[in-house]
């Protein structure tokens, strides 16, 4: 059964902005591109890195927001189901922002790994989680 994967916005922001870790996403994203790993994230955190890069140009942002599914990233849509109810809990148990539970109960509900950056407010939540930096 191949890797299942779920990215949190400072992961693939890090990757498109060549910092540190970015290799490691790369290679997550080819493993997905070849079919050898699944991958999704959140509408949520799509959201975020969409705003974050049209604060340096709208252009990149949707250069980058069509790039992510073409890579083969499931967009996980919020509807009234379980999921947003597992984030909103996962908001009032860890100091997280709202942004990163959605990532977290993304990982959760579809039983992934999430792909990380440094963020300290990930520690003790119950998914696996790739530090894709230190």
């Amino acid at each position: 059964m191949p890797e299942k994967y779920t990215f949190d916005s400072e992961a693939l922001l890090a990757f498109y902005f060549d910092e540190e870790g970015a290799d490691v996403v790369e290679d997550i994203l080819e493993q997905i591109g070849r079919g050898s790993a699944g991958g999704n994230i959140n509408i949520i955190n799509l959201a975020e890195i969409y705003y974050i890069l049209s604060r340096k140009d709208p252009k990149i942002a949707e250069e980058k927001v069509k790039n992510i599914r073409l890579m083969g990233l499931k967009v996980v849509p919020v509807e009234d189901d379980g999921l947003w109810r597992e984030a909103a809990l996962l908001k009032s148990k860890y100091s997280m922002s709202l942004a990163d539970a959605f990532a977290v109960a993304t990982a959760k509900v579809f039983k992934t790994t999430l792909v990380i950056g440094s963020d300290r407010e990930f520690d003790g939540v119950k998914v696996s989680l790739l530090r894709m930096r230190k």
